[in-house]
């Protein structure tokens, strides 16, 4: 089992996200934050085997910020980056600074299937 935490404000878009991860077998939400400072005090404690994390926060940290400071404490934690902004926007720079891929919102298969695959990846050793 796969524990998955999910940083997103919007709480219809983190609960459609709790909602899609629950029905695979194979995964479980560890926990959830609705910003980057509560995201920063949630994670130490939560296990996570991998982390969806939006681009757009409220407050004083940006989600972009936010992978940085992860990355910097959480280096081999796998984070799946979504944002409702076209691919070209943040895409290449999200994964330039560690993340393990960039999705849209707005398409739940896409969102599970990225979410899966970043699983299937550290499952099998190759993170």
């Amino acid at each position: 089992m796969a524990r998955v935490f999910i940083v997103e404000d919007h709480p219809v878009v983190r609960k459609g996200y709790v909602a899609f991860i629950r029905r695979e077998p194979e995964l479980e939400v560890c926990g959830e934050a609705a910003s980057a400072e509560e995201a920063l005090e949630l994670l130490p404690s939560a296990n996570a085997d991998v982390a969806v994390l939006d681009v757009s926060l409220p407050g004083e940290m940006s989600g972009i910020d936010l992978l940085r400071e992860l990355k910097q404490k959480f280096p081999n934690l796998p984070i799946l980056v979504v944002s409702g902004n076209e691919e070209a926007v943040y895409g290449d720079m999200v994964v330039g600074l560690g993340a393990w891929g960039y999705v849209m919102k707005g398409n739940a298969e896409v969102f599970i299937q990225a979410v899966r695959a970043m699983v299937a990846e550290i499952q099998a050793g190759n993170q």
